[in-house]
């Protein structure tokens, strides 16, 4: 089962990828990316962690 830690740890990992000075992040980009690494991951518990990620930042978008 993917934990809450699996979760931010996707996210920790898709920010630090996107961020750069001087800008700042979307939760759309950020989601977006989390989707993208998702559909991309070969391990079944990384593509979970992704969907989940994704659905809790939904959740605080909406």
């Amino acid at each position: 089962d993917t934990t809450a830690e699996d979760i931010y740890a996707v996210i920790g990992t898709v920010v630090a990828r996107l961020l750069k000075p001087d800008q700042y992040l979307t939760l759309h980009e950020i989601t977006s990316a989390l989707h993208s690494m998702g559909e991309a991951a070969g391990d079944a518990g990384m593509r979970e962690s992704c969907e989940r990620a994704v659905r809790l930042l939904a959740q605080q978008m909406h």
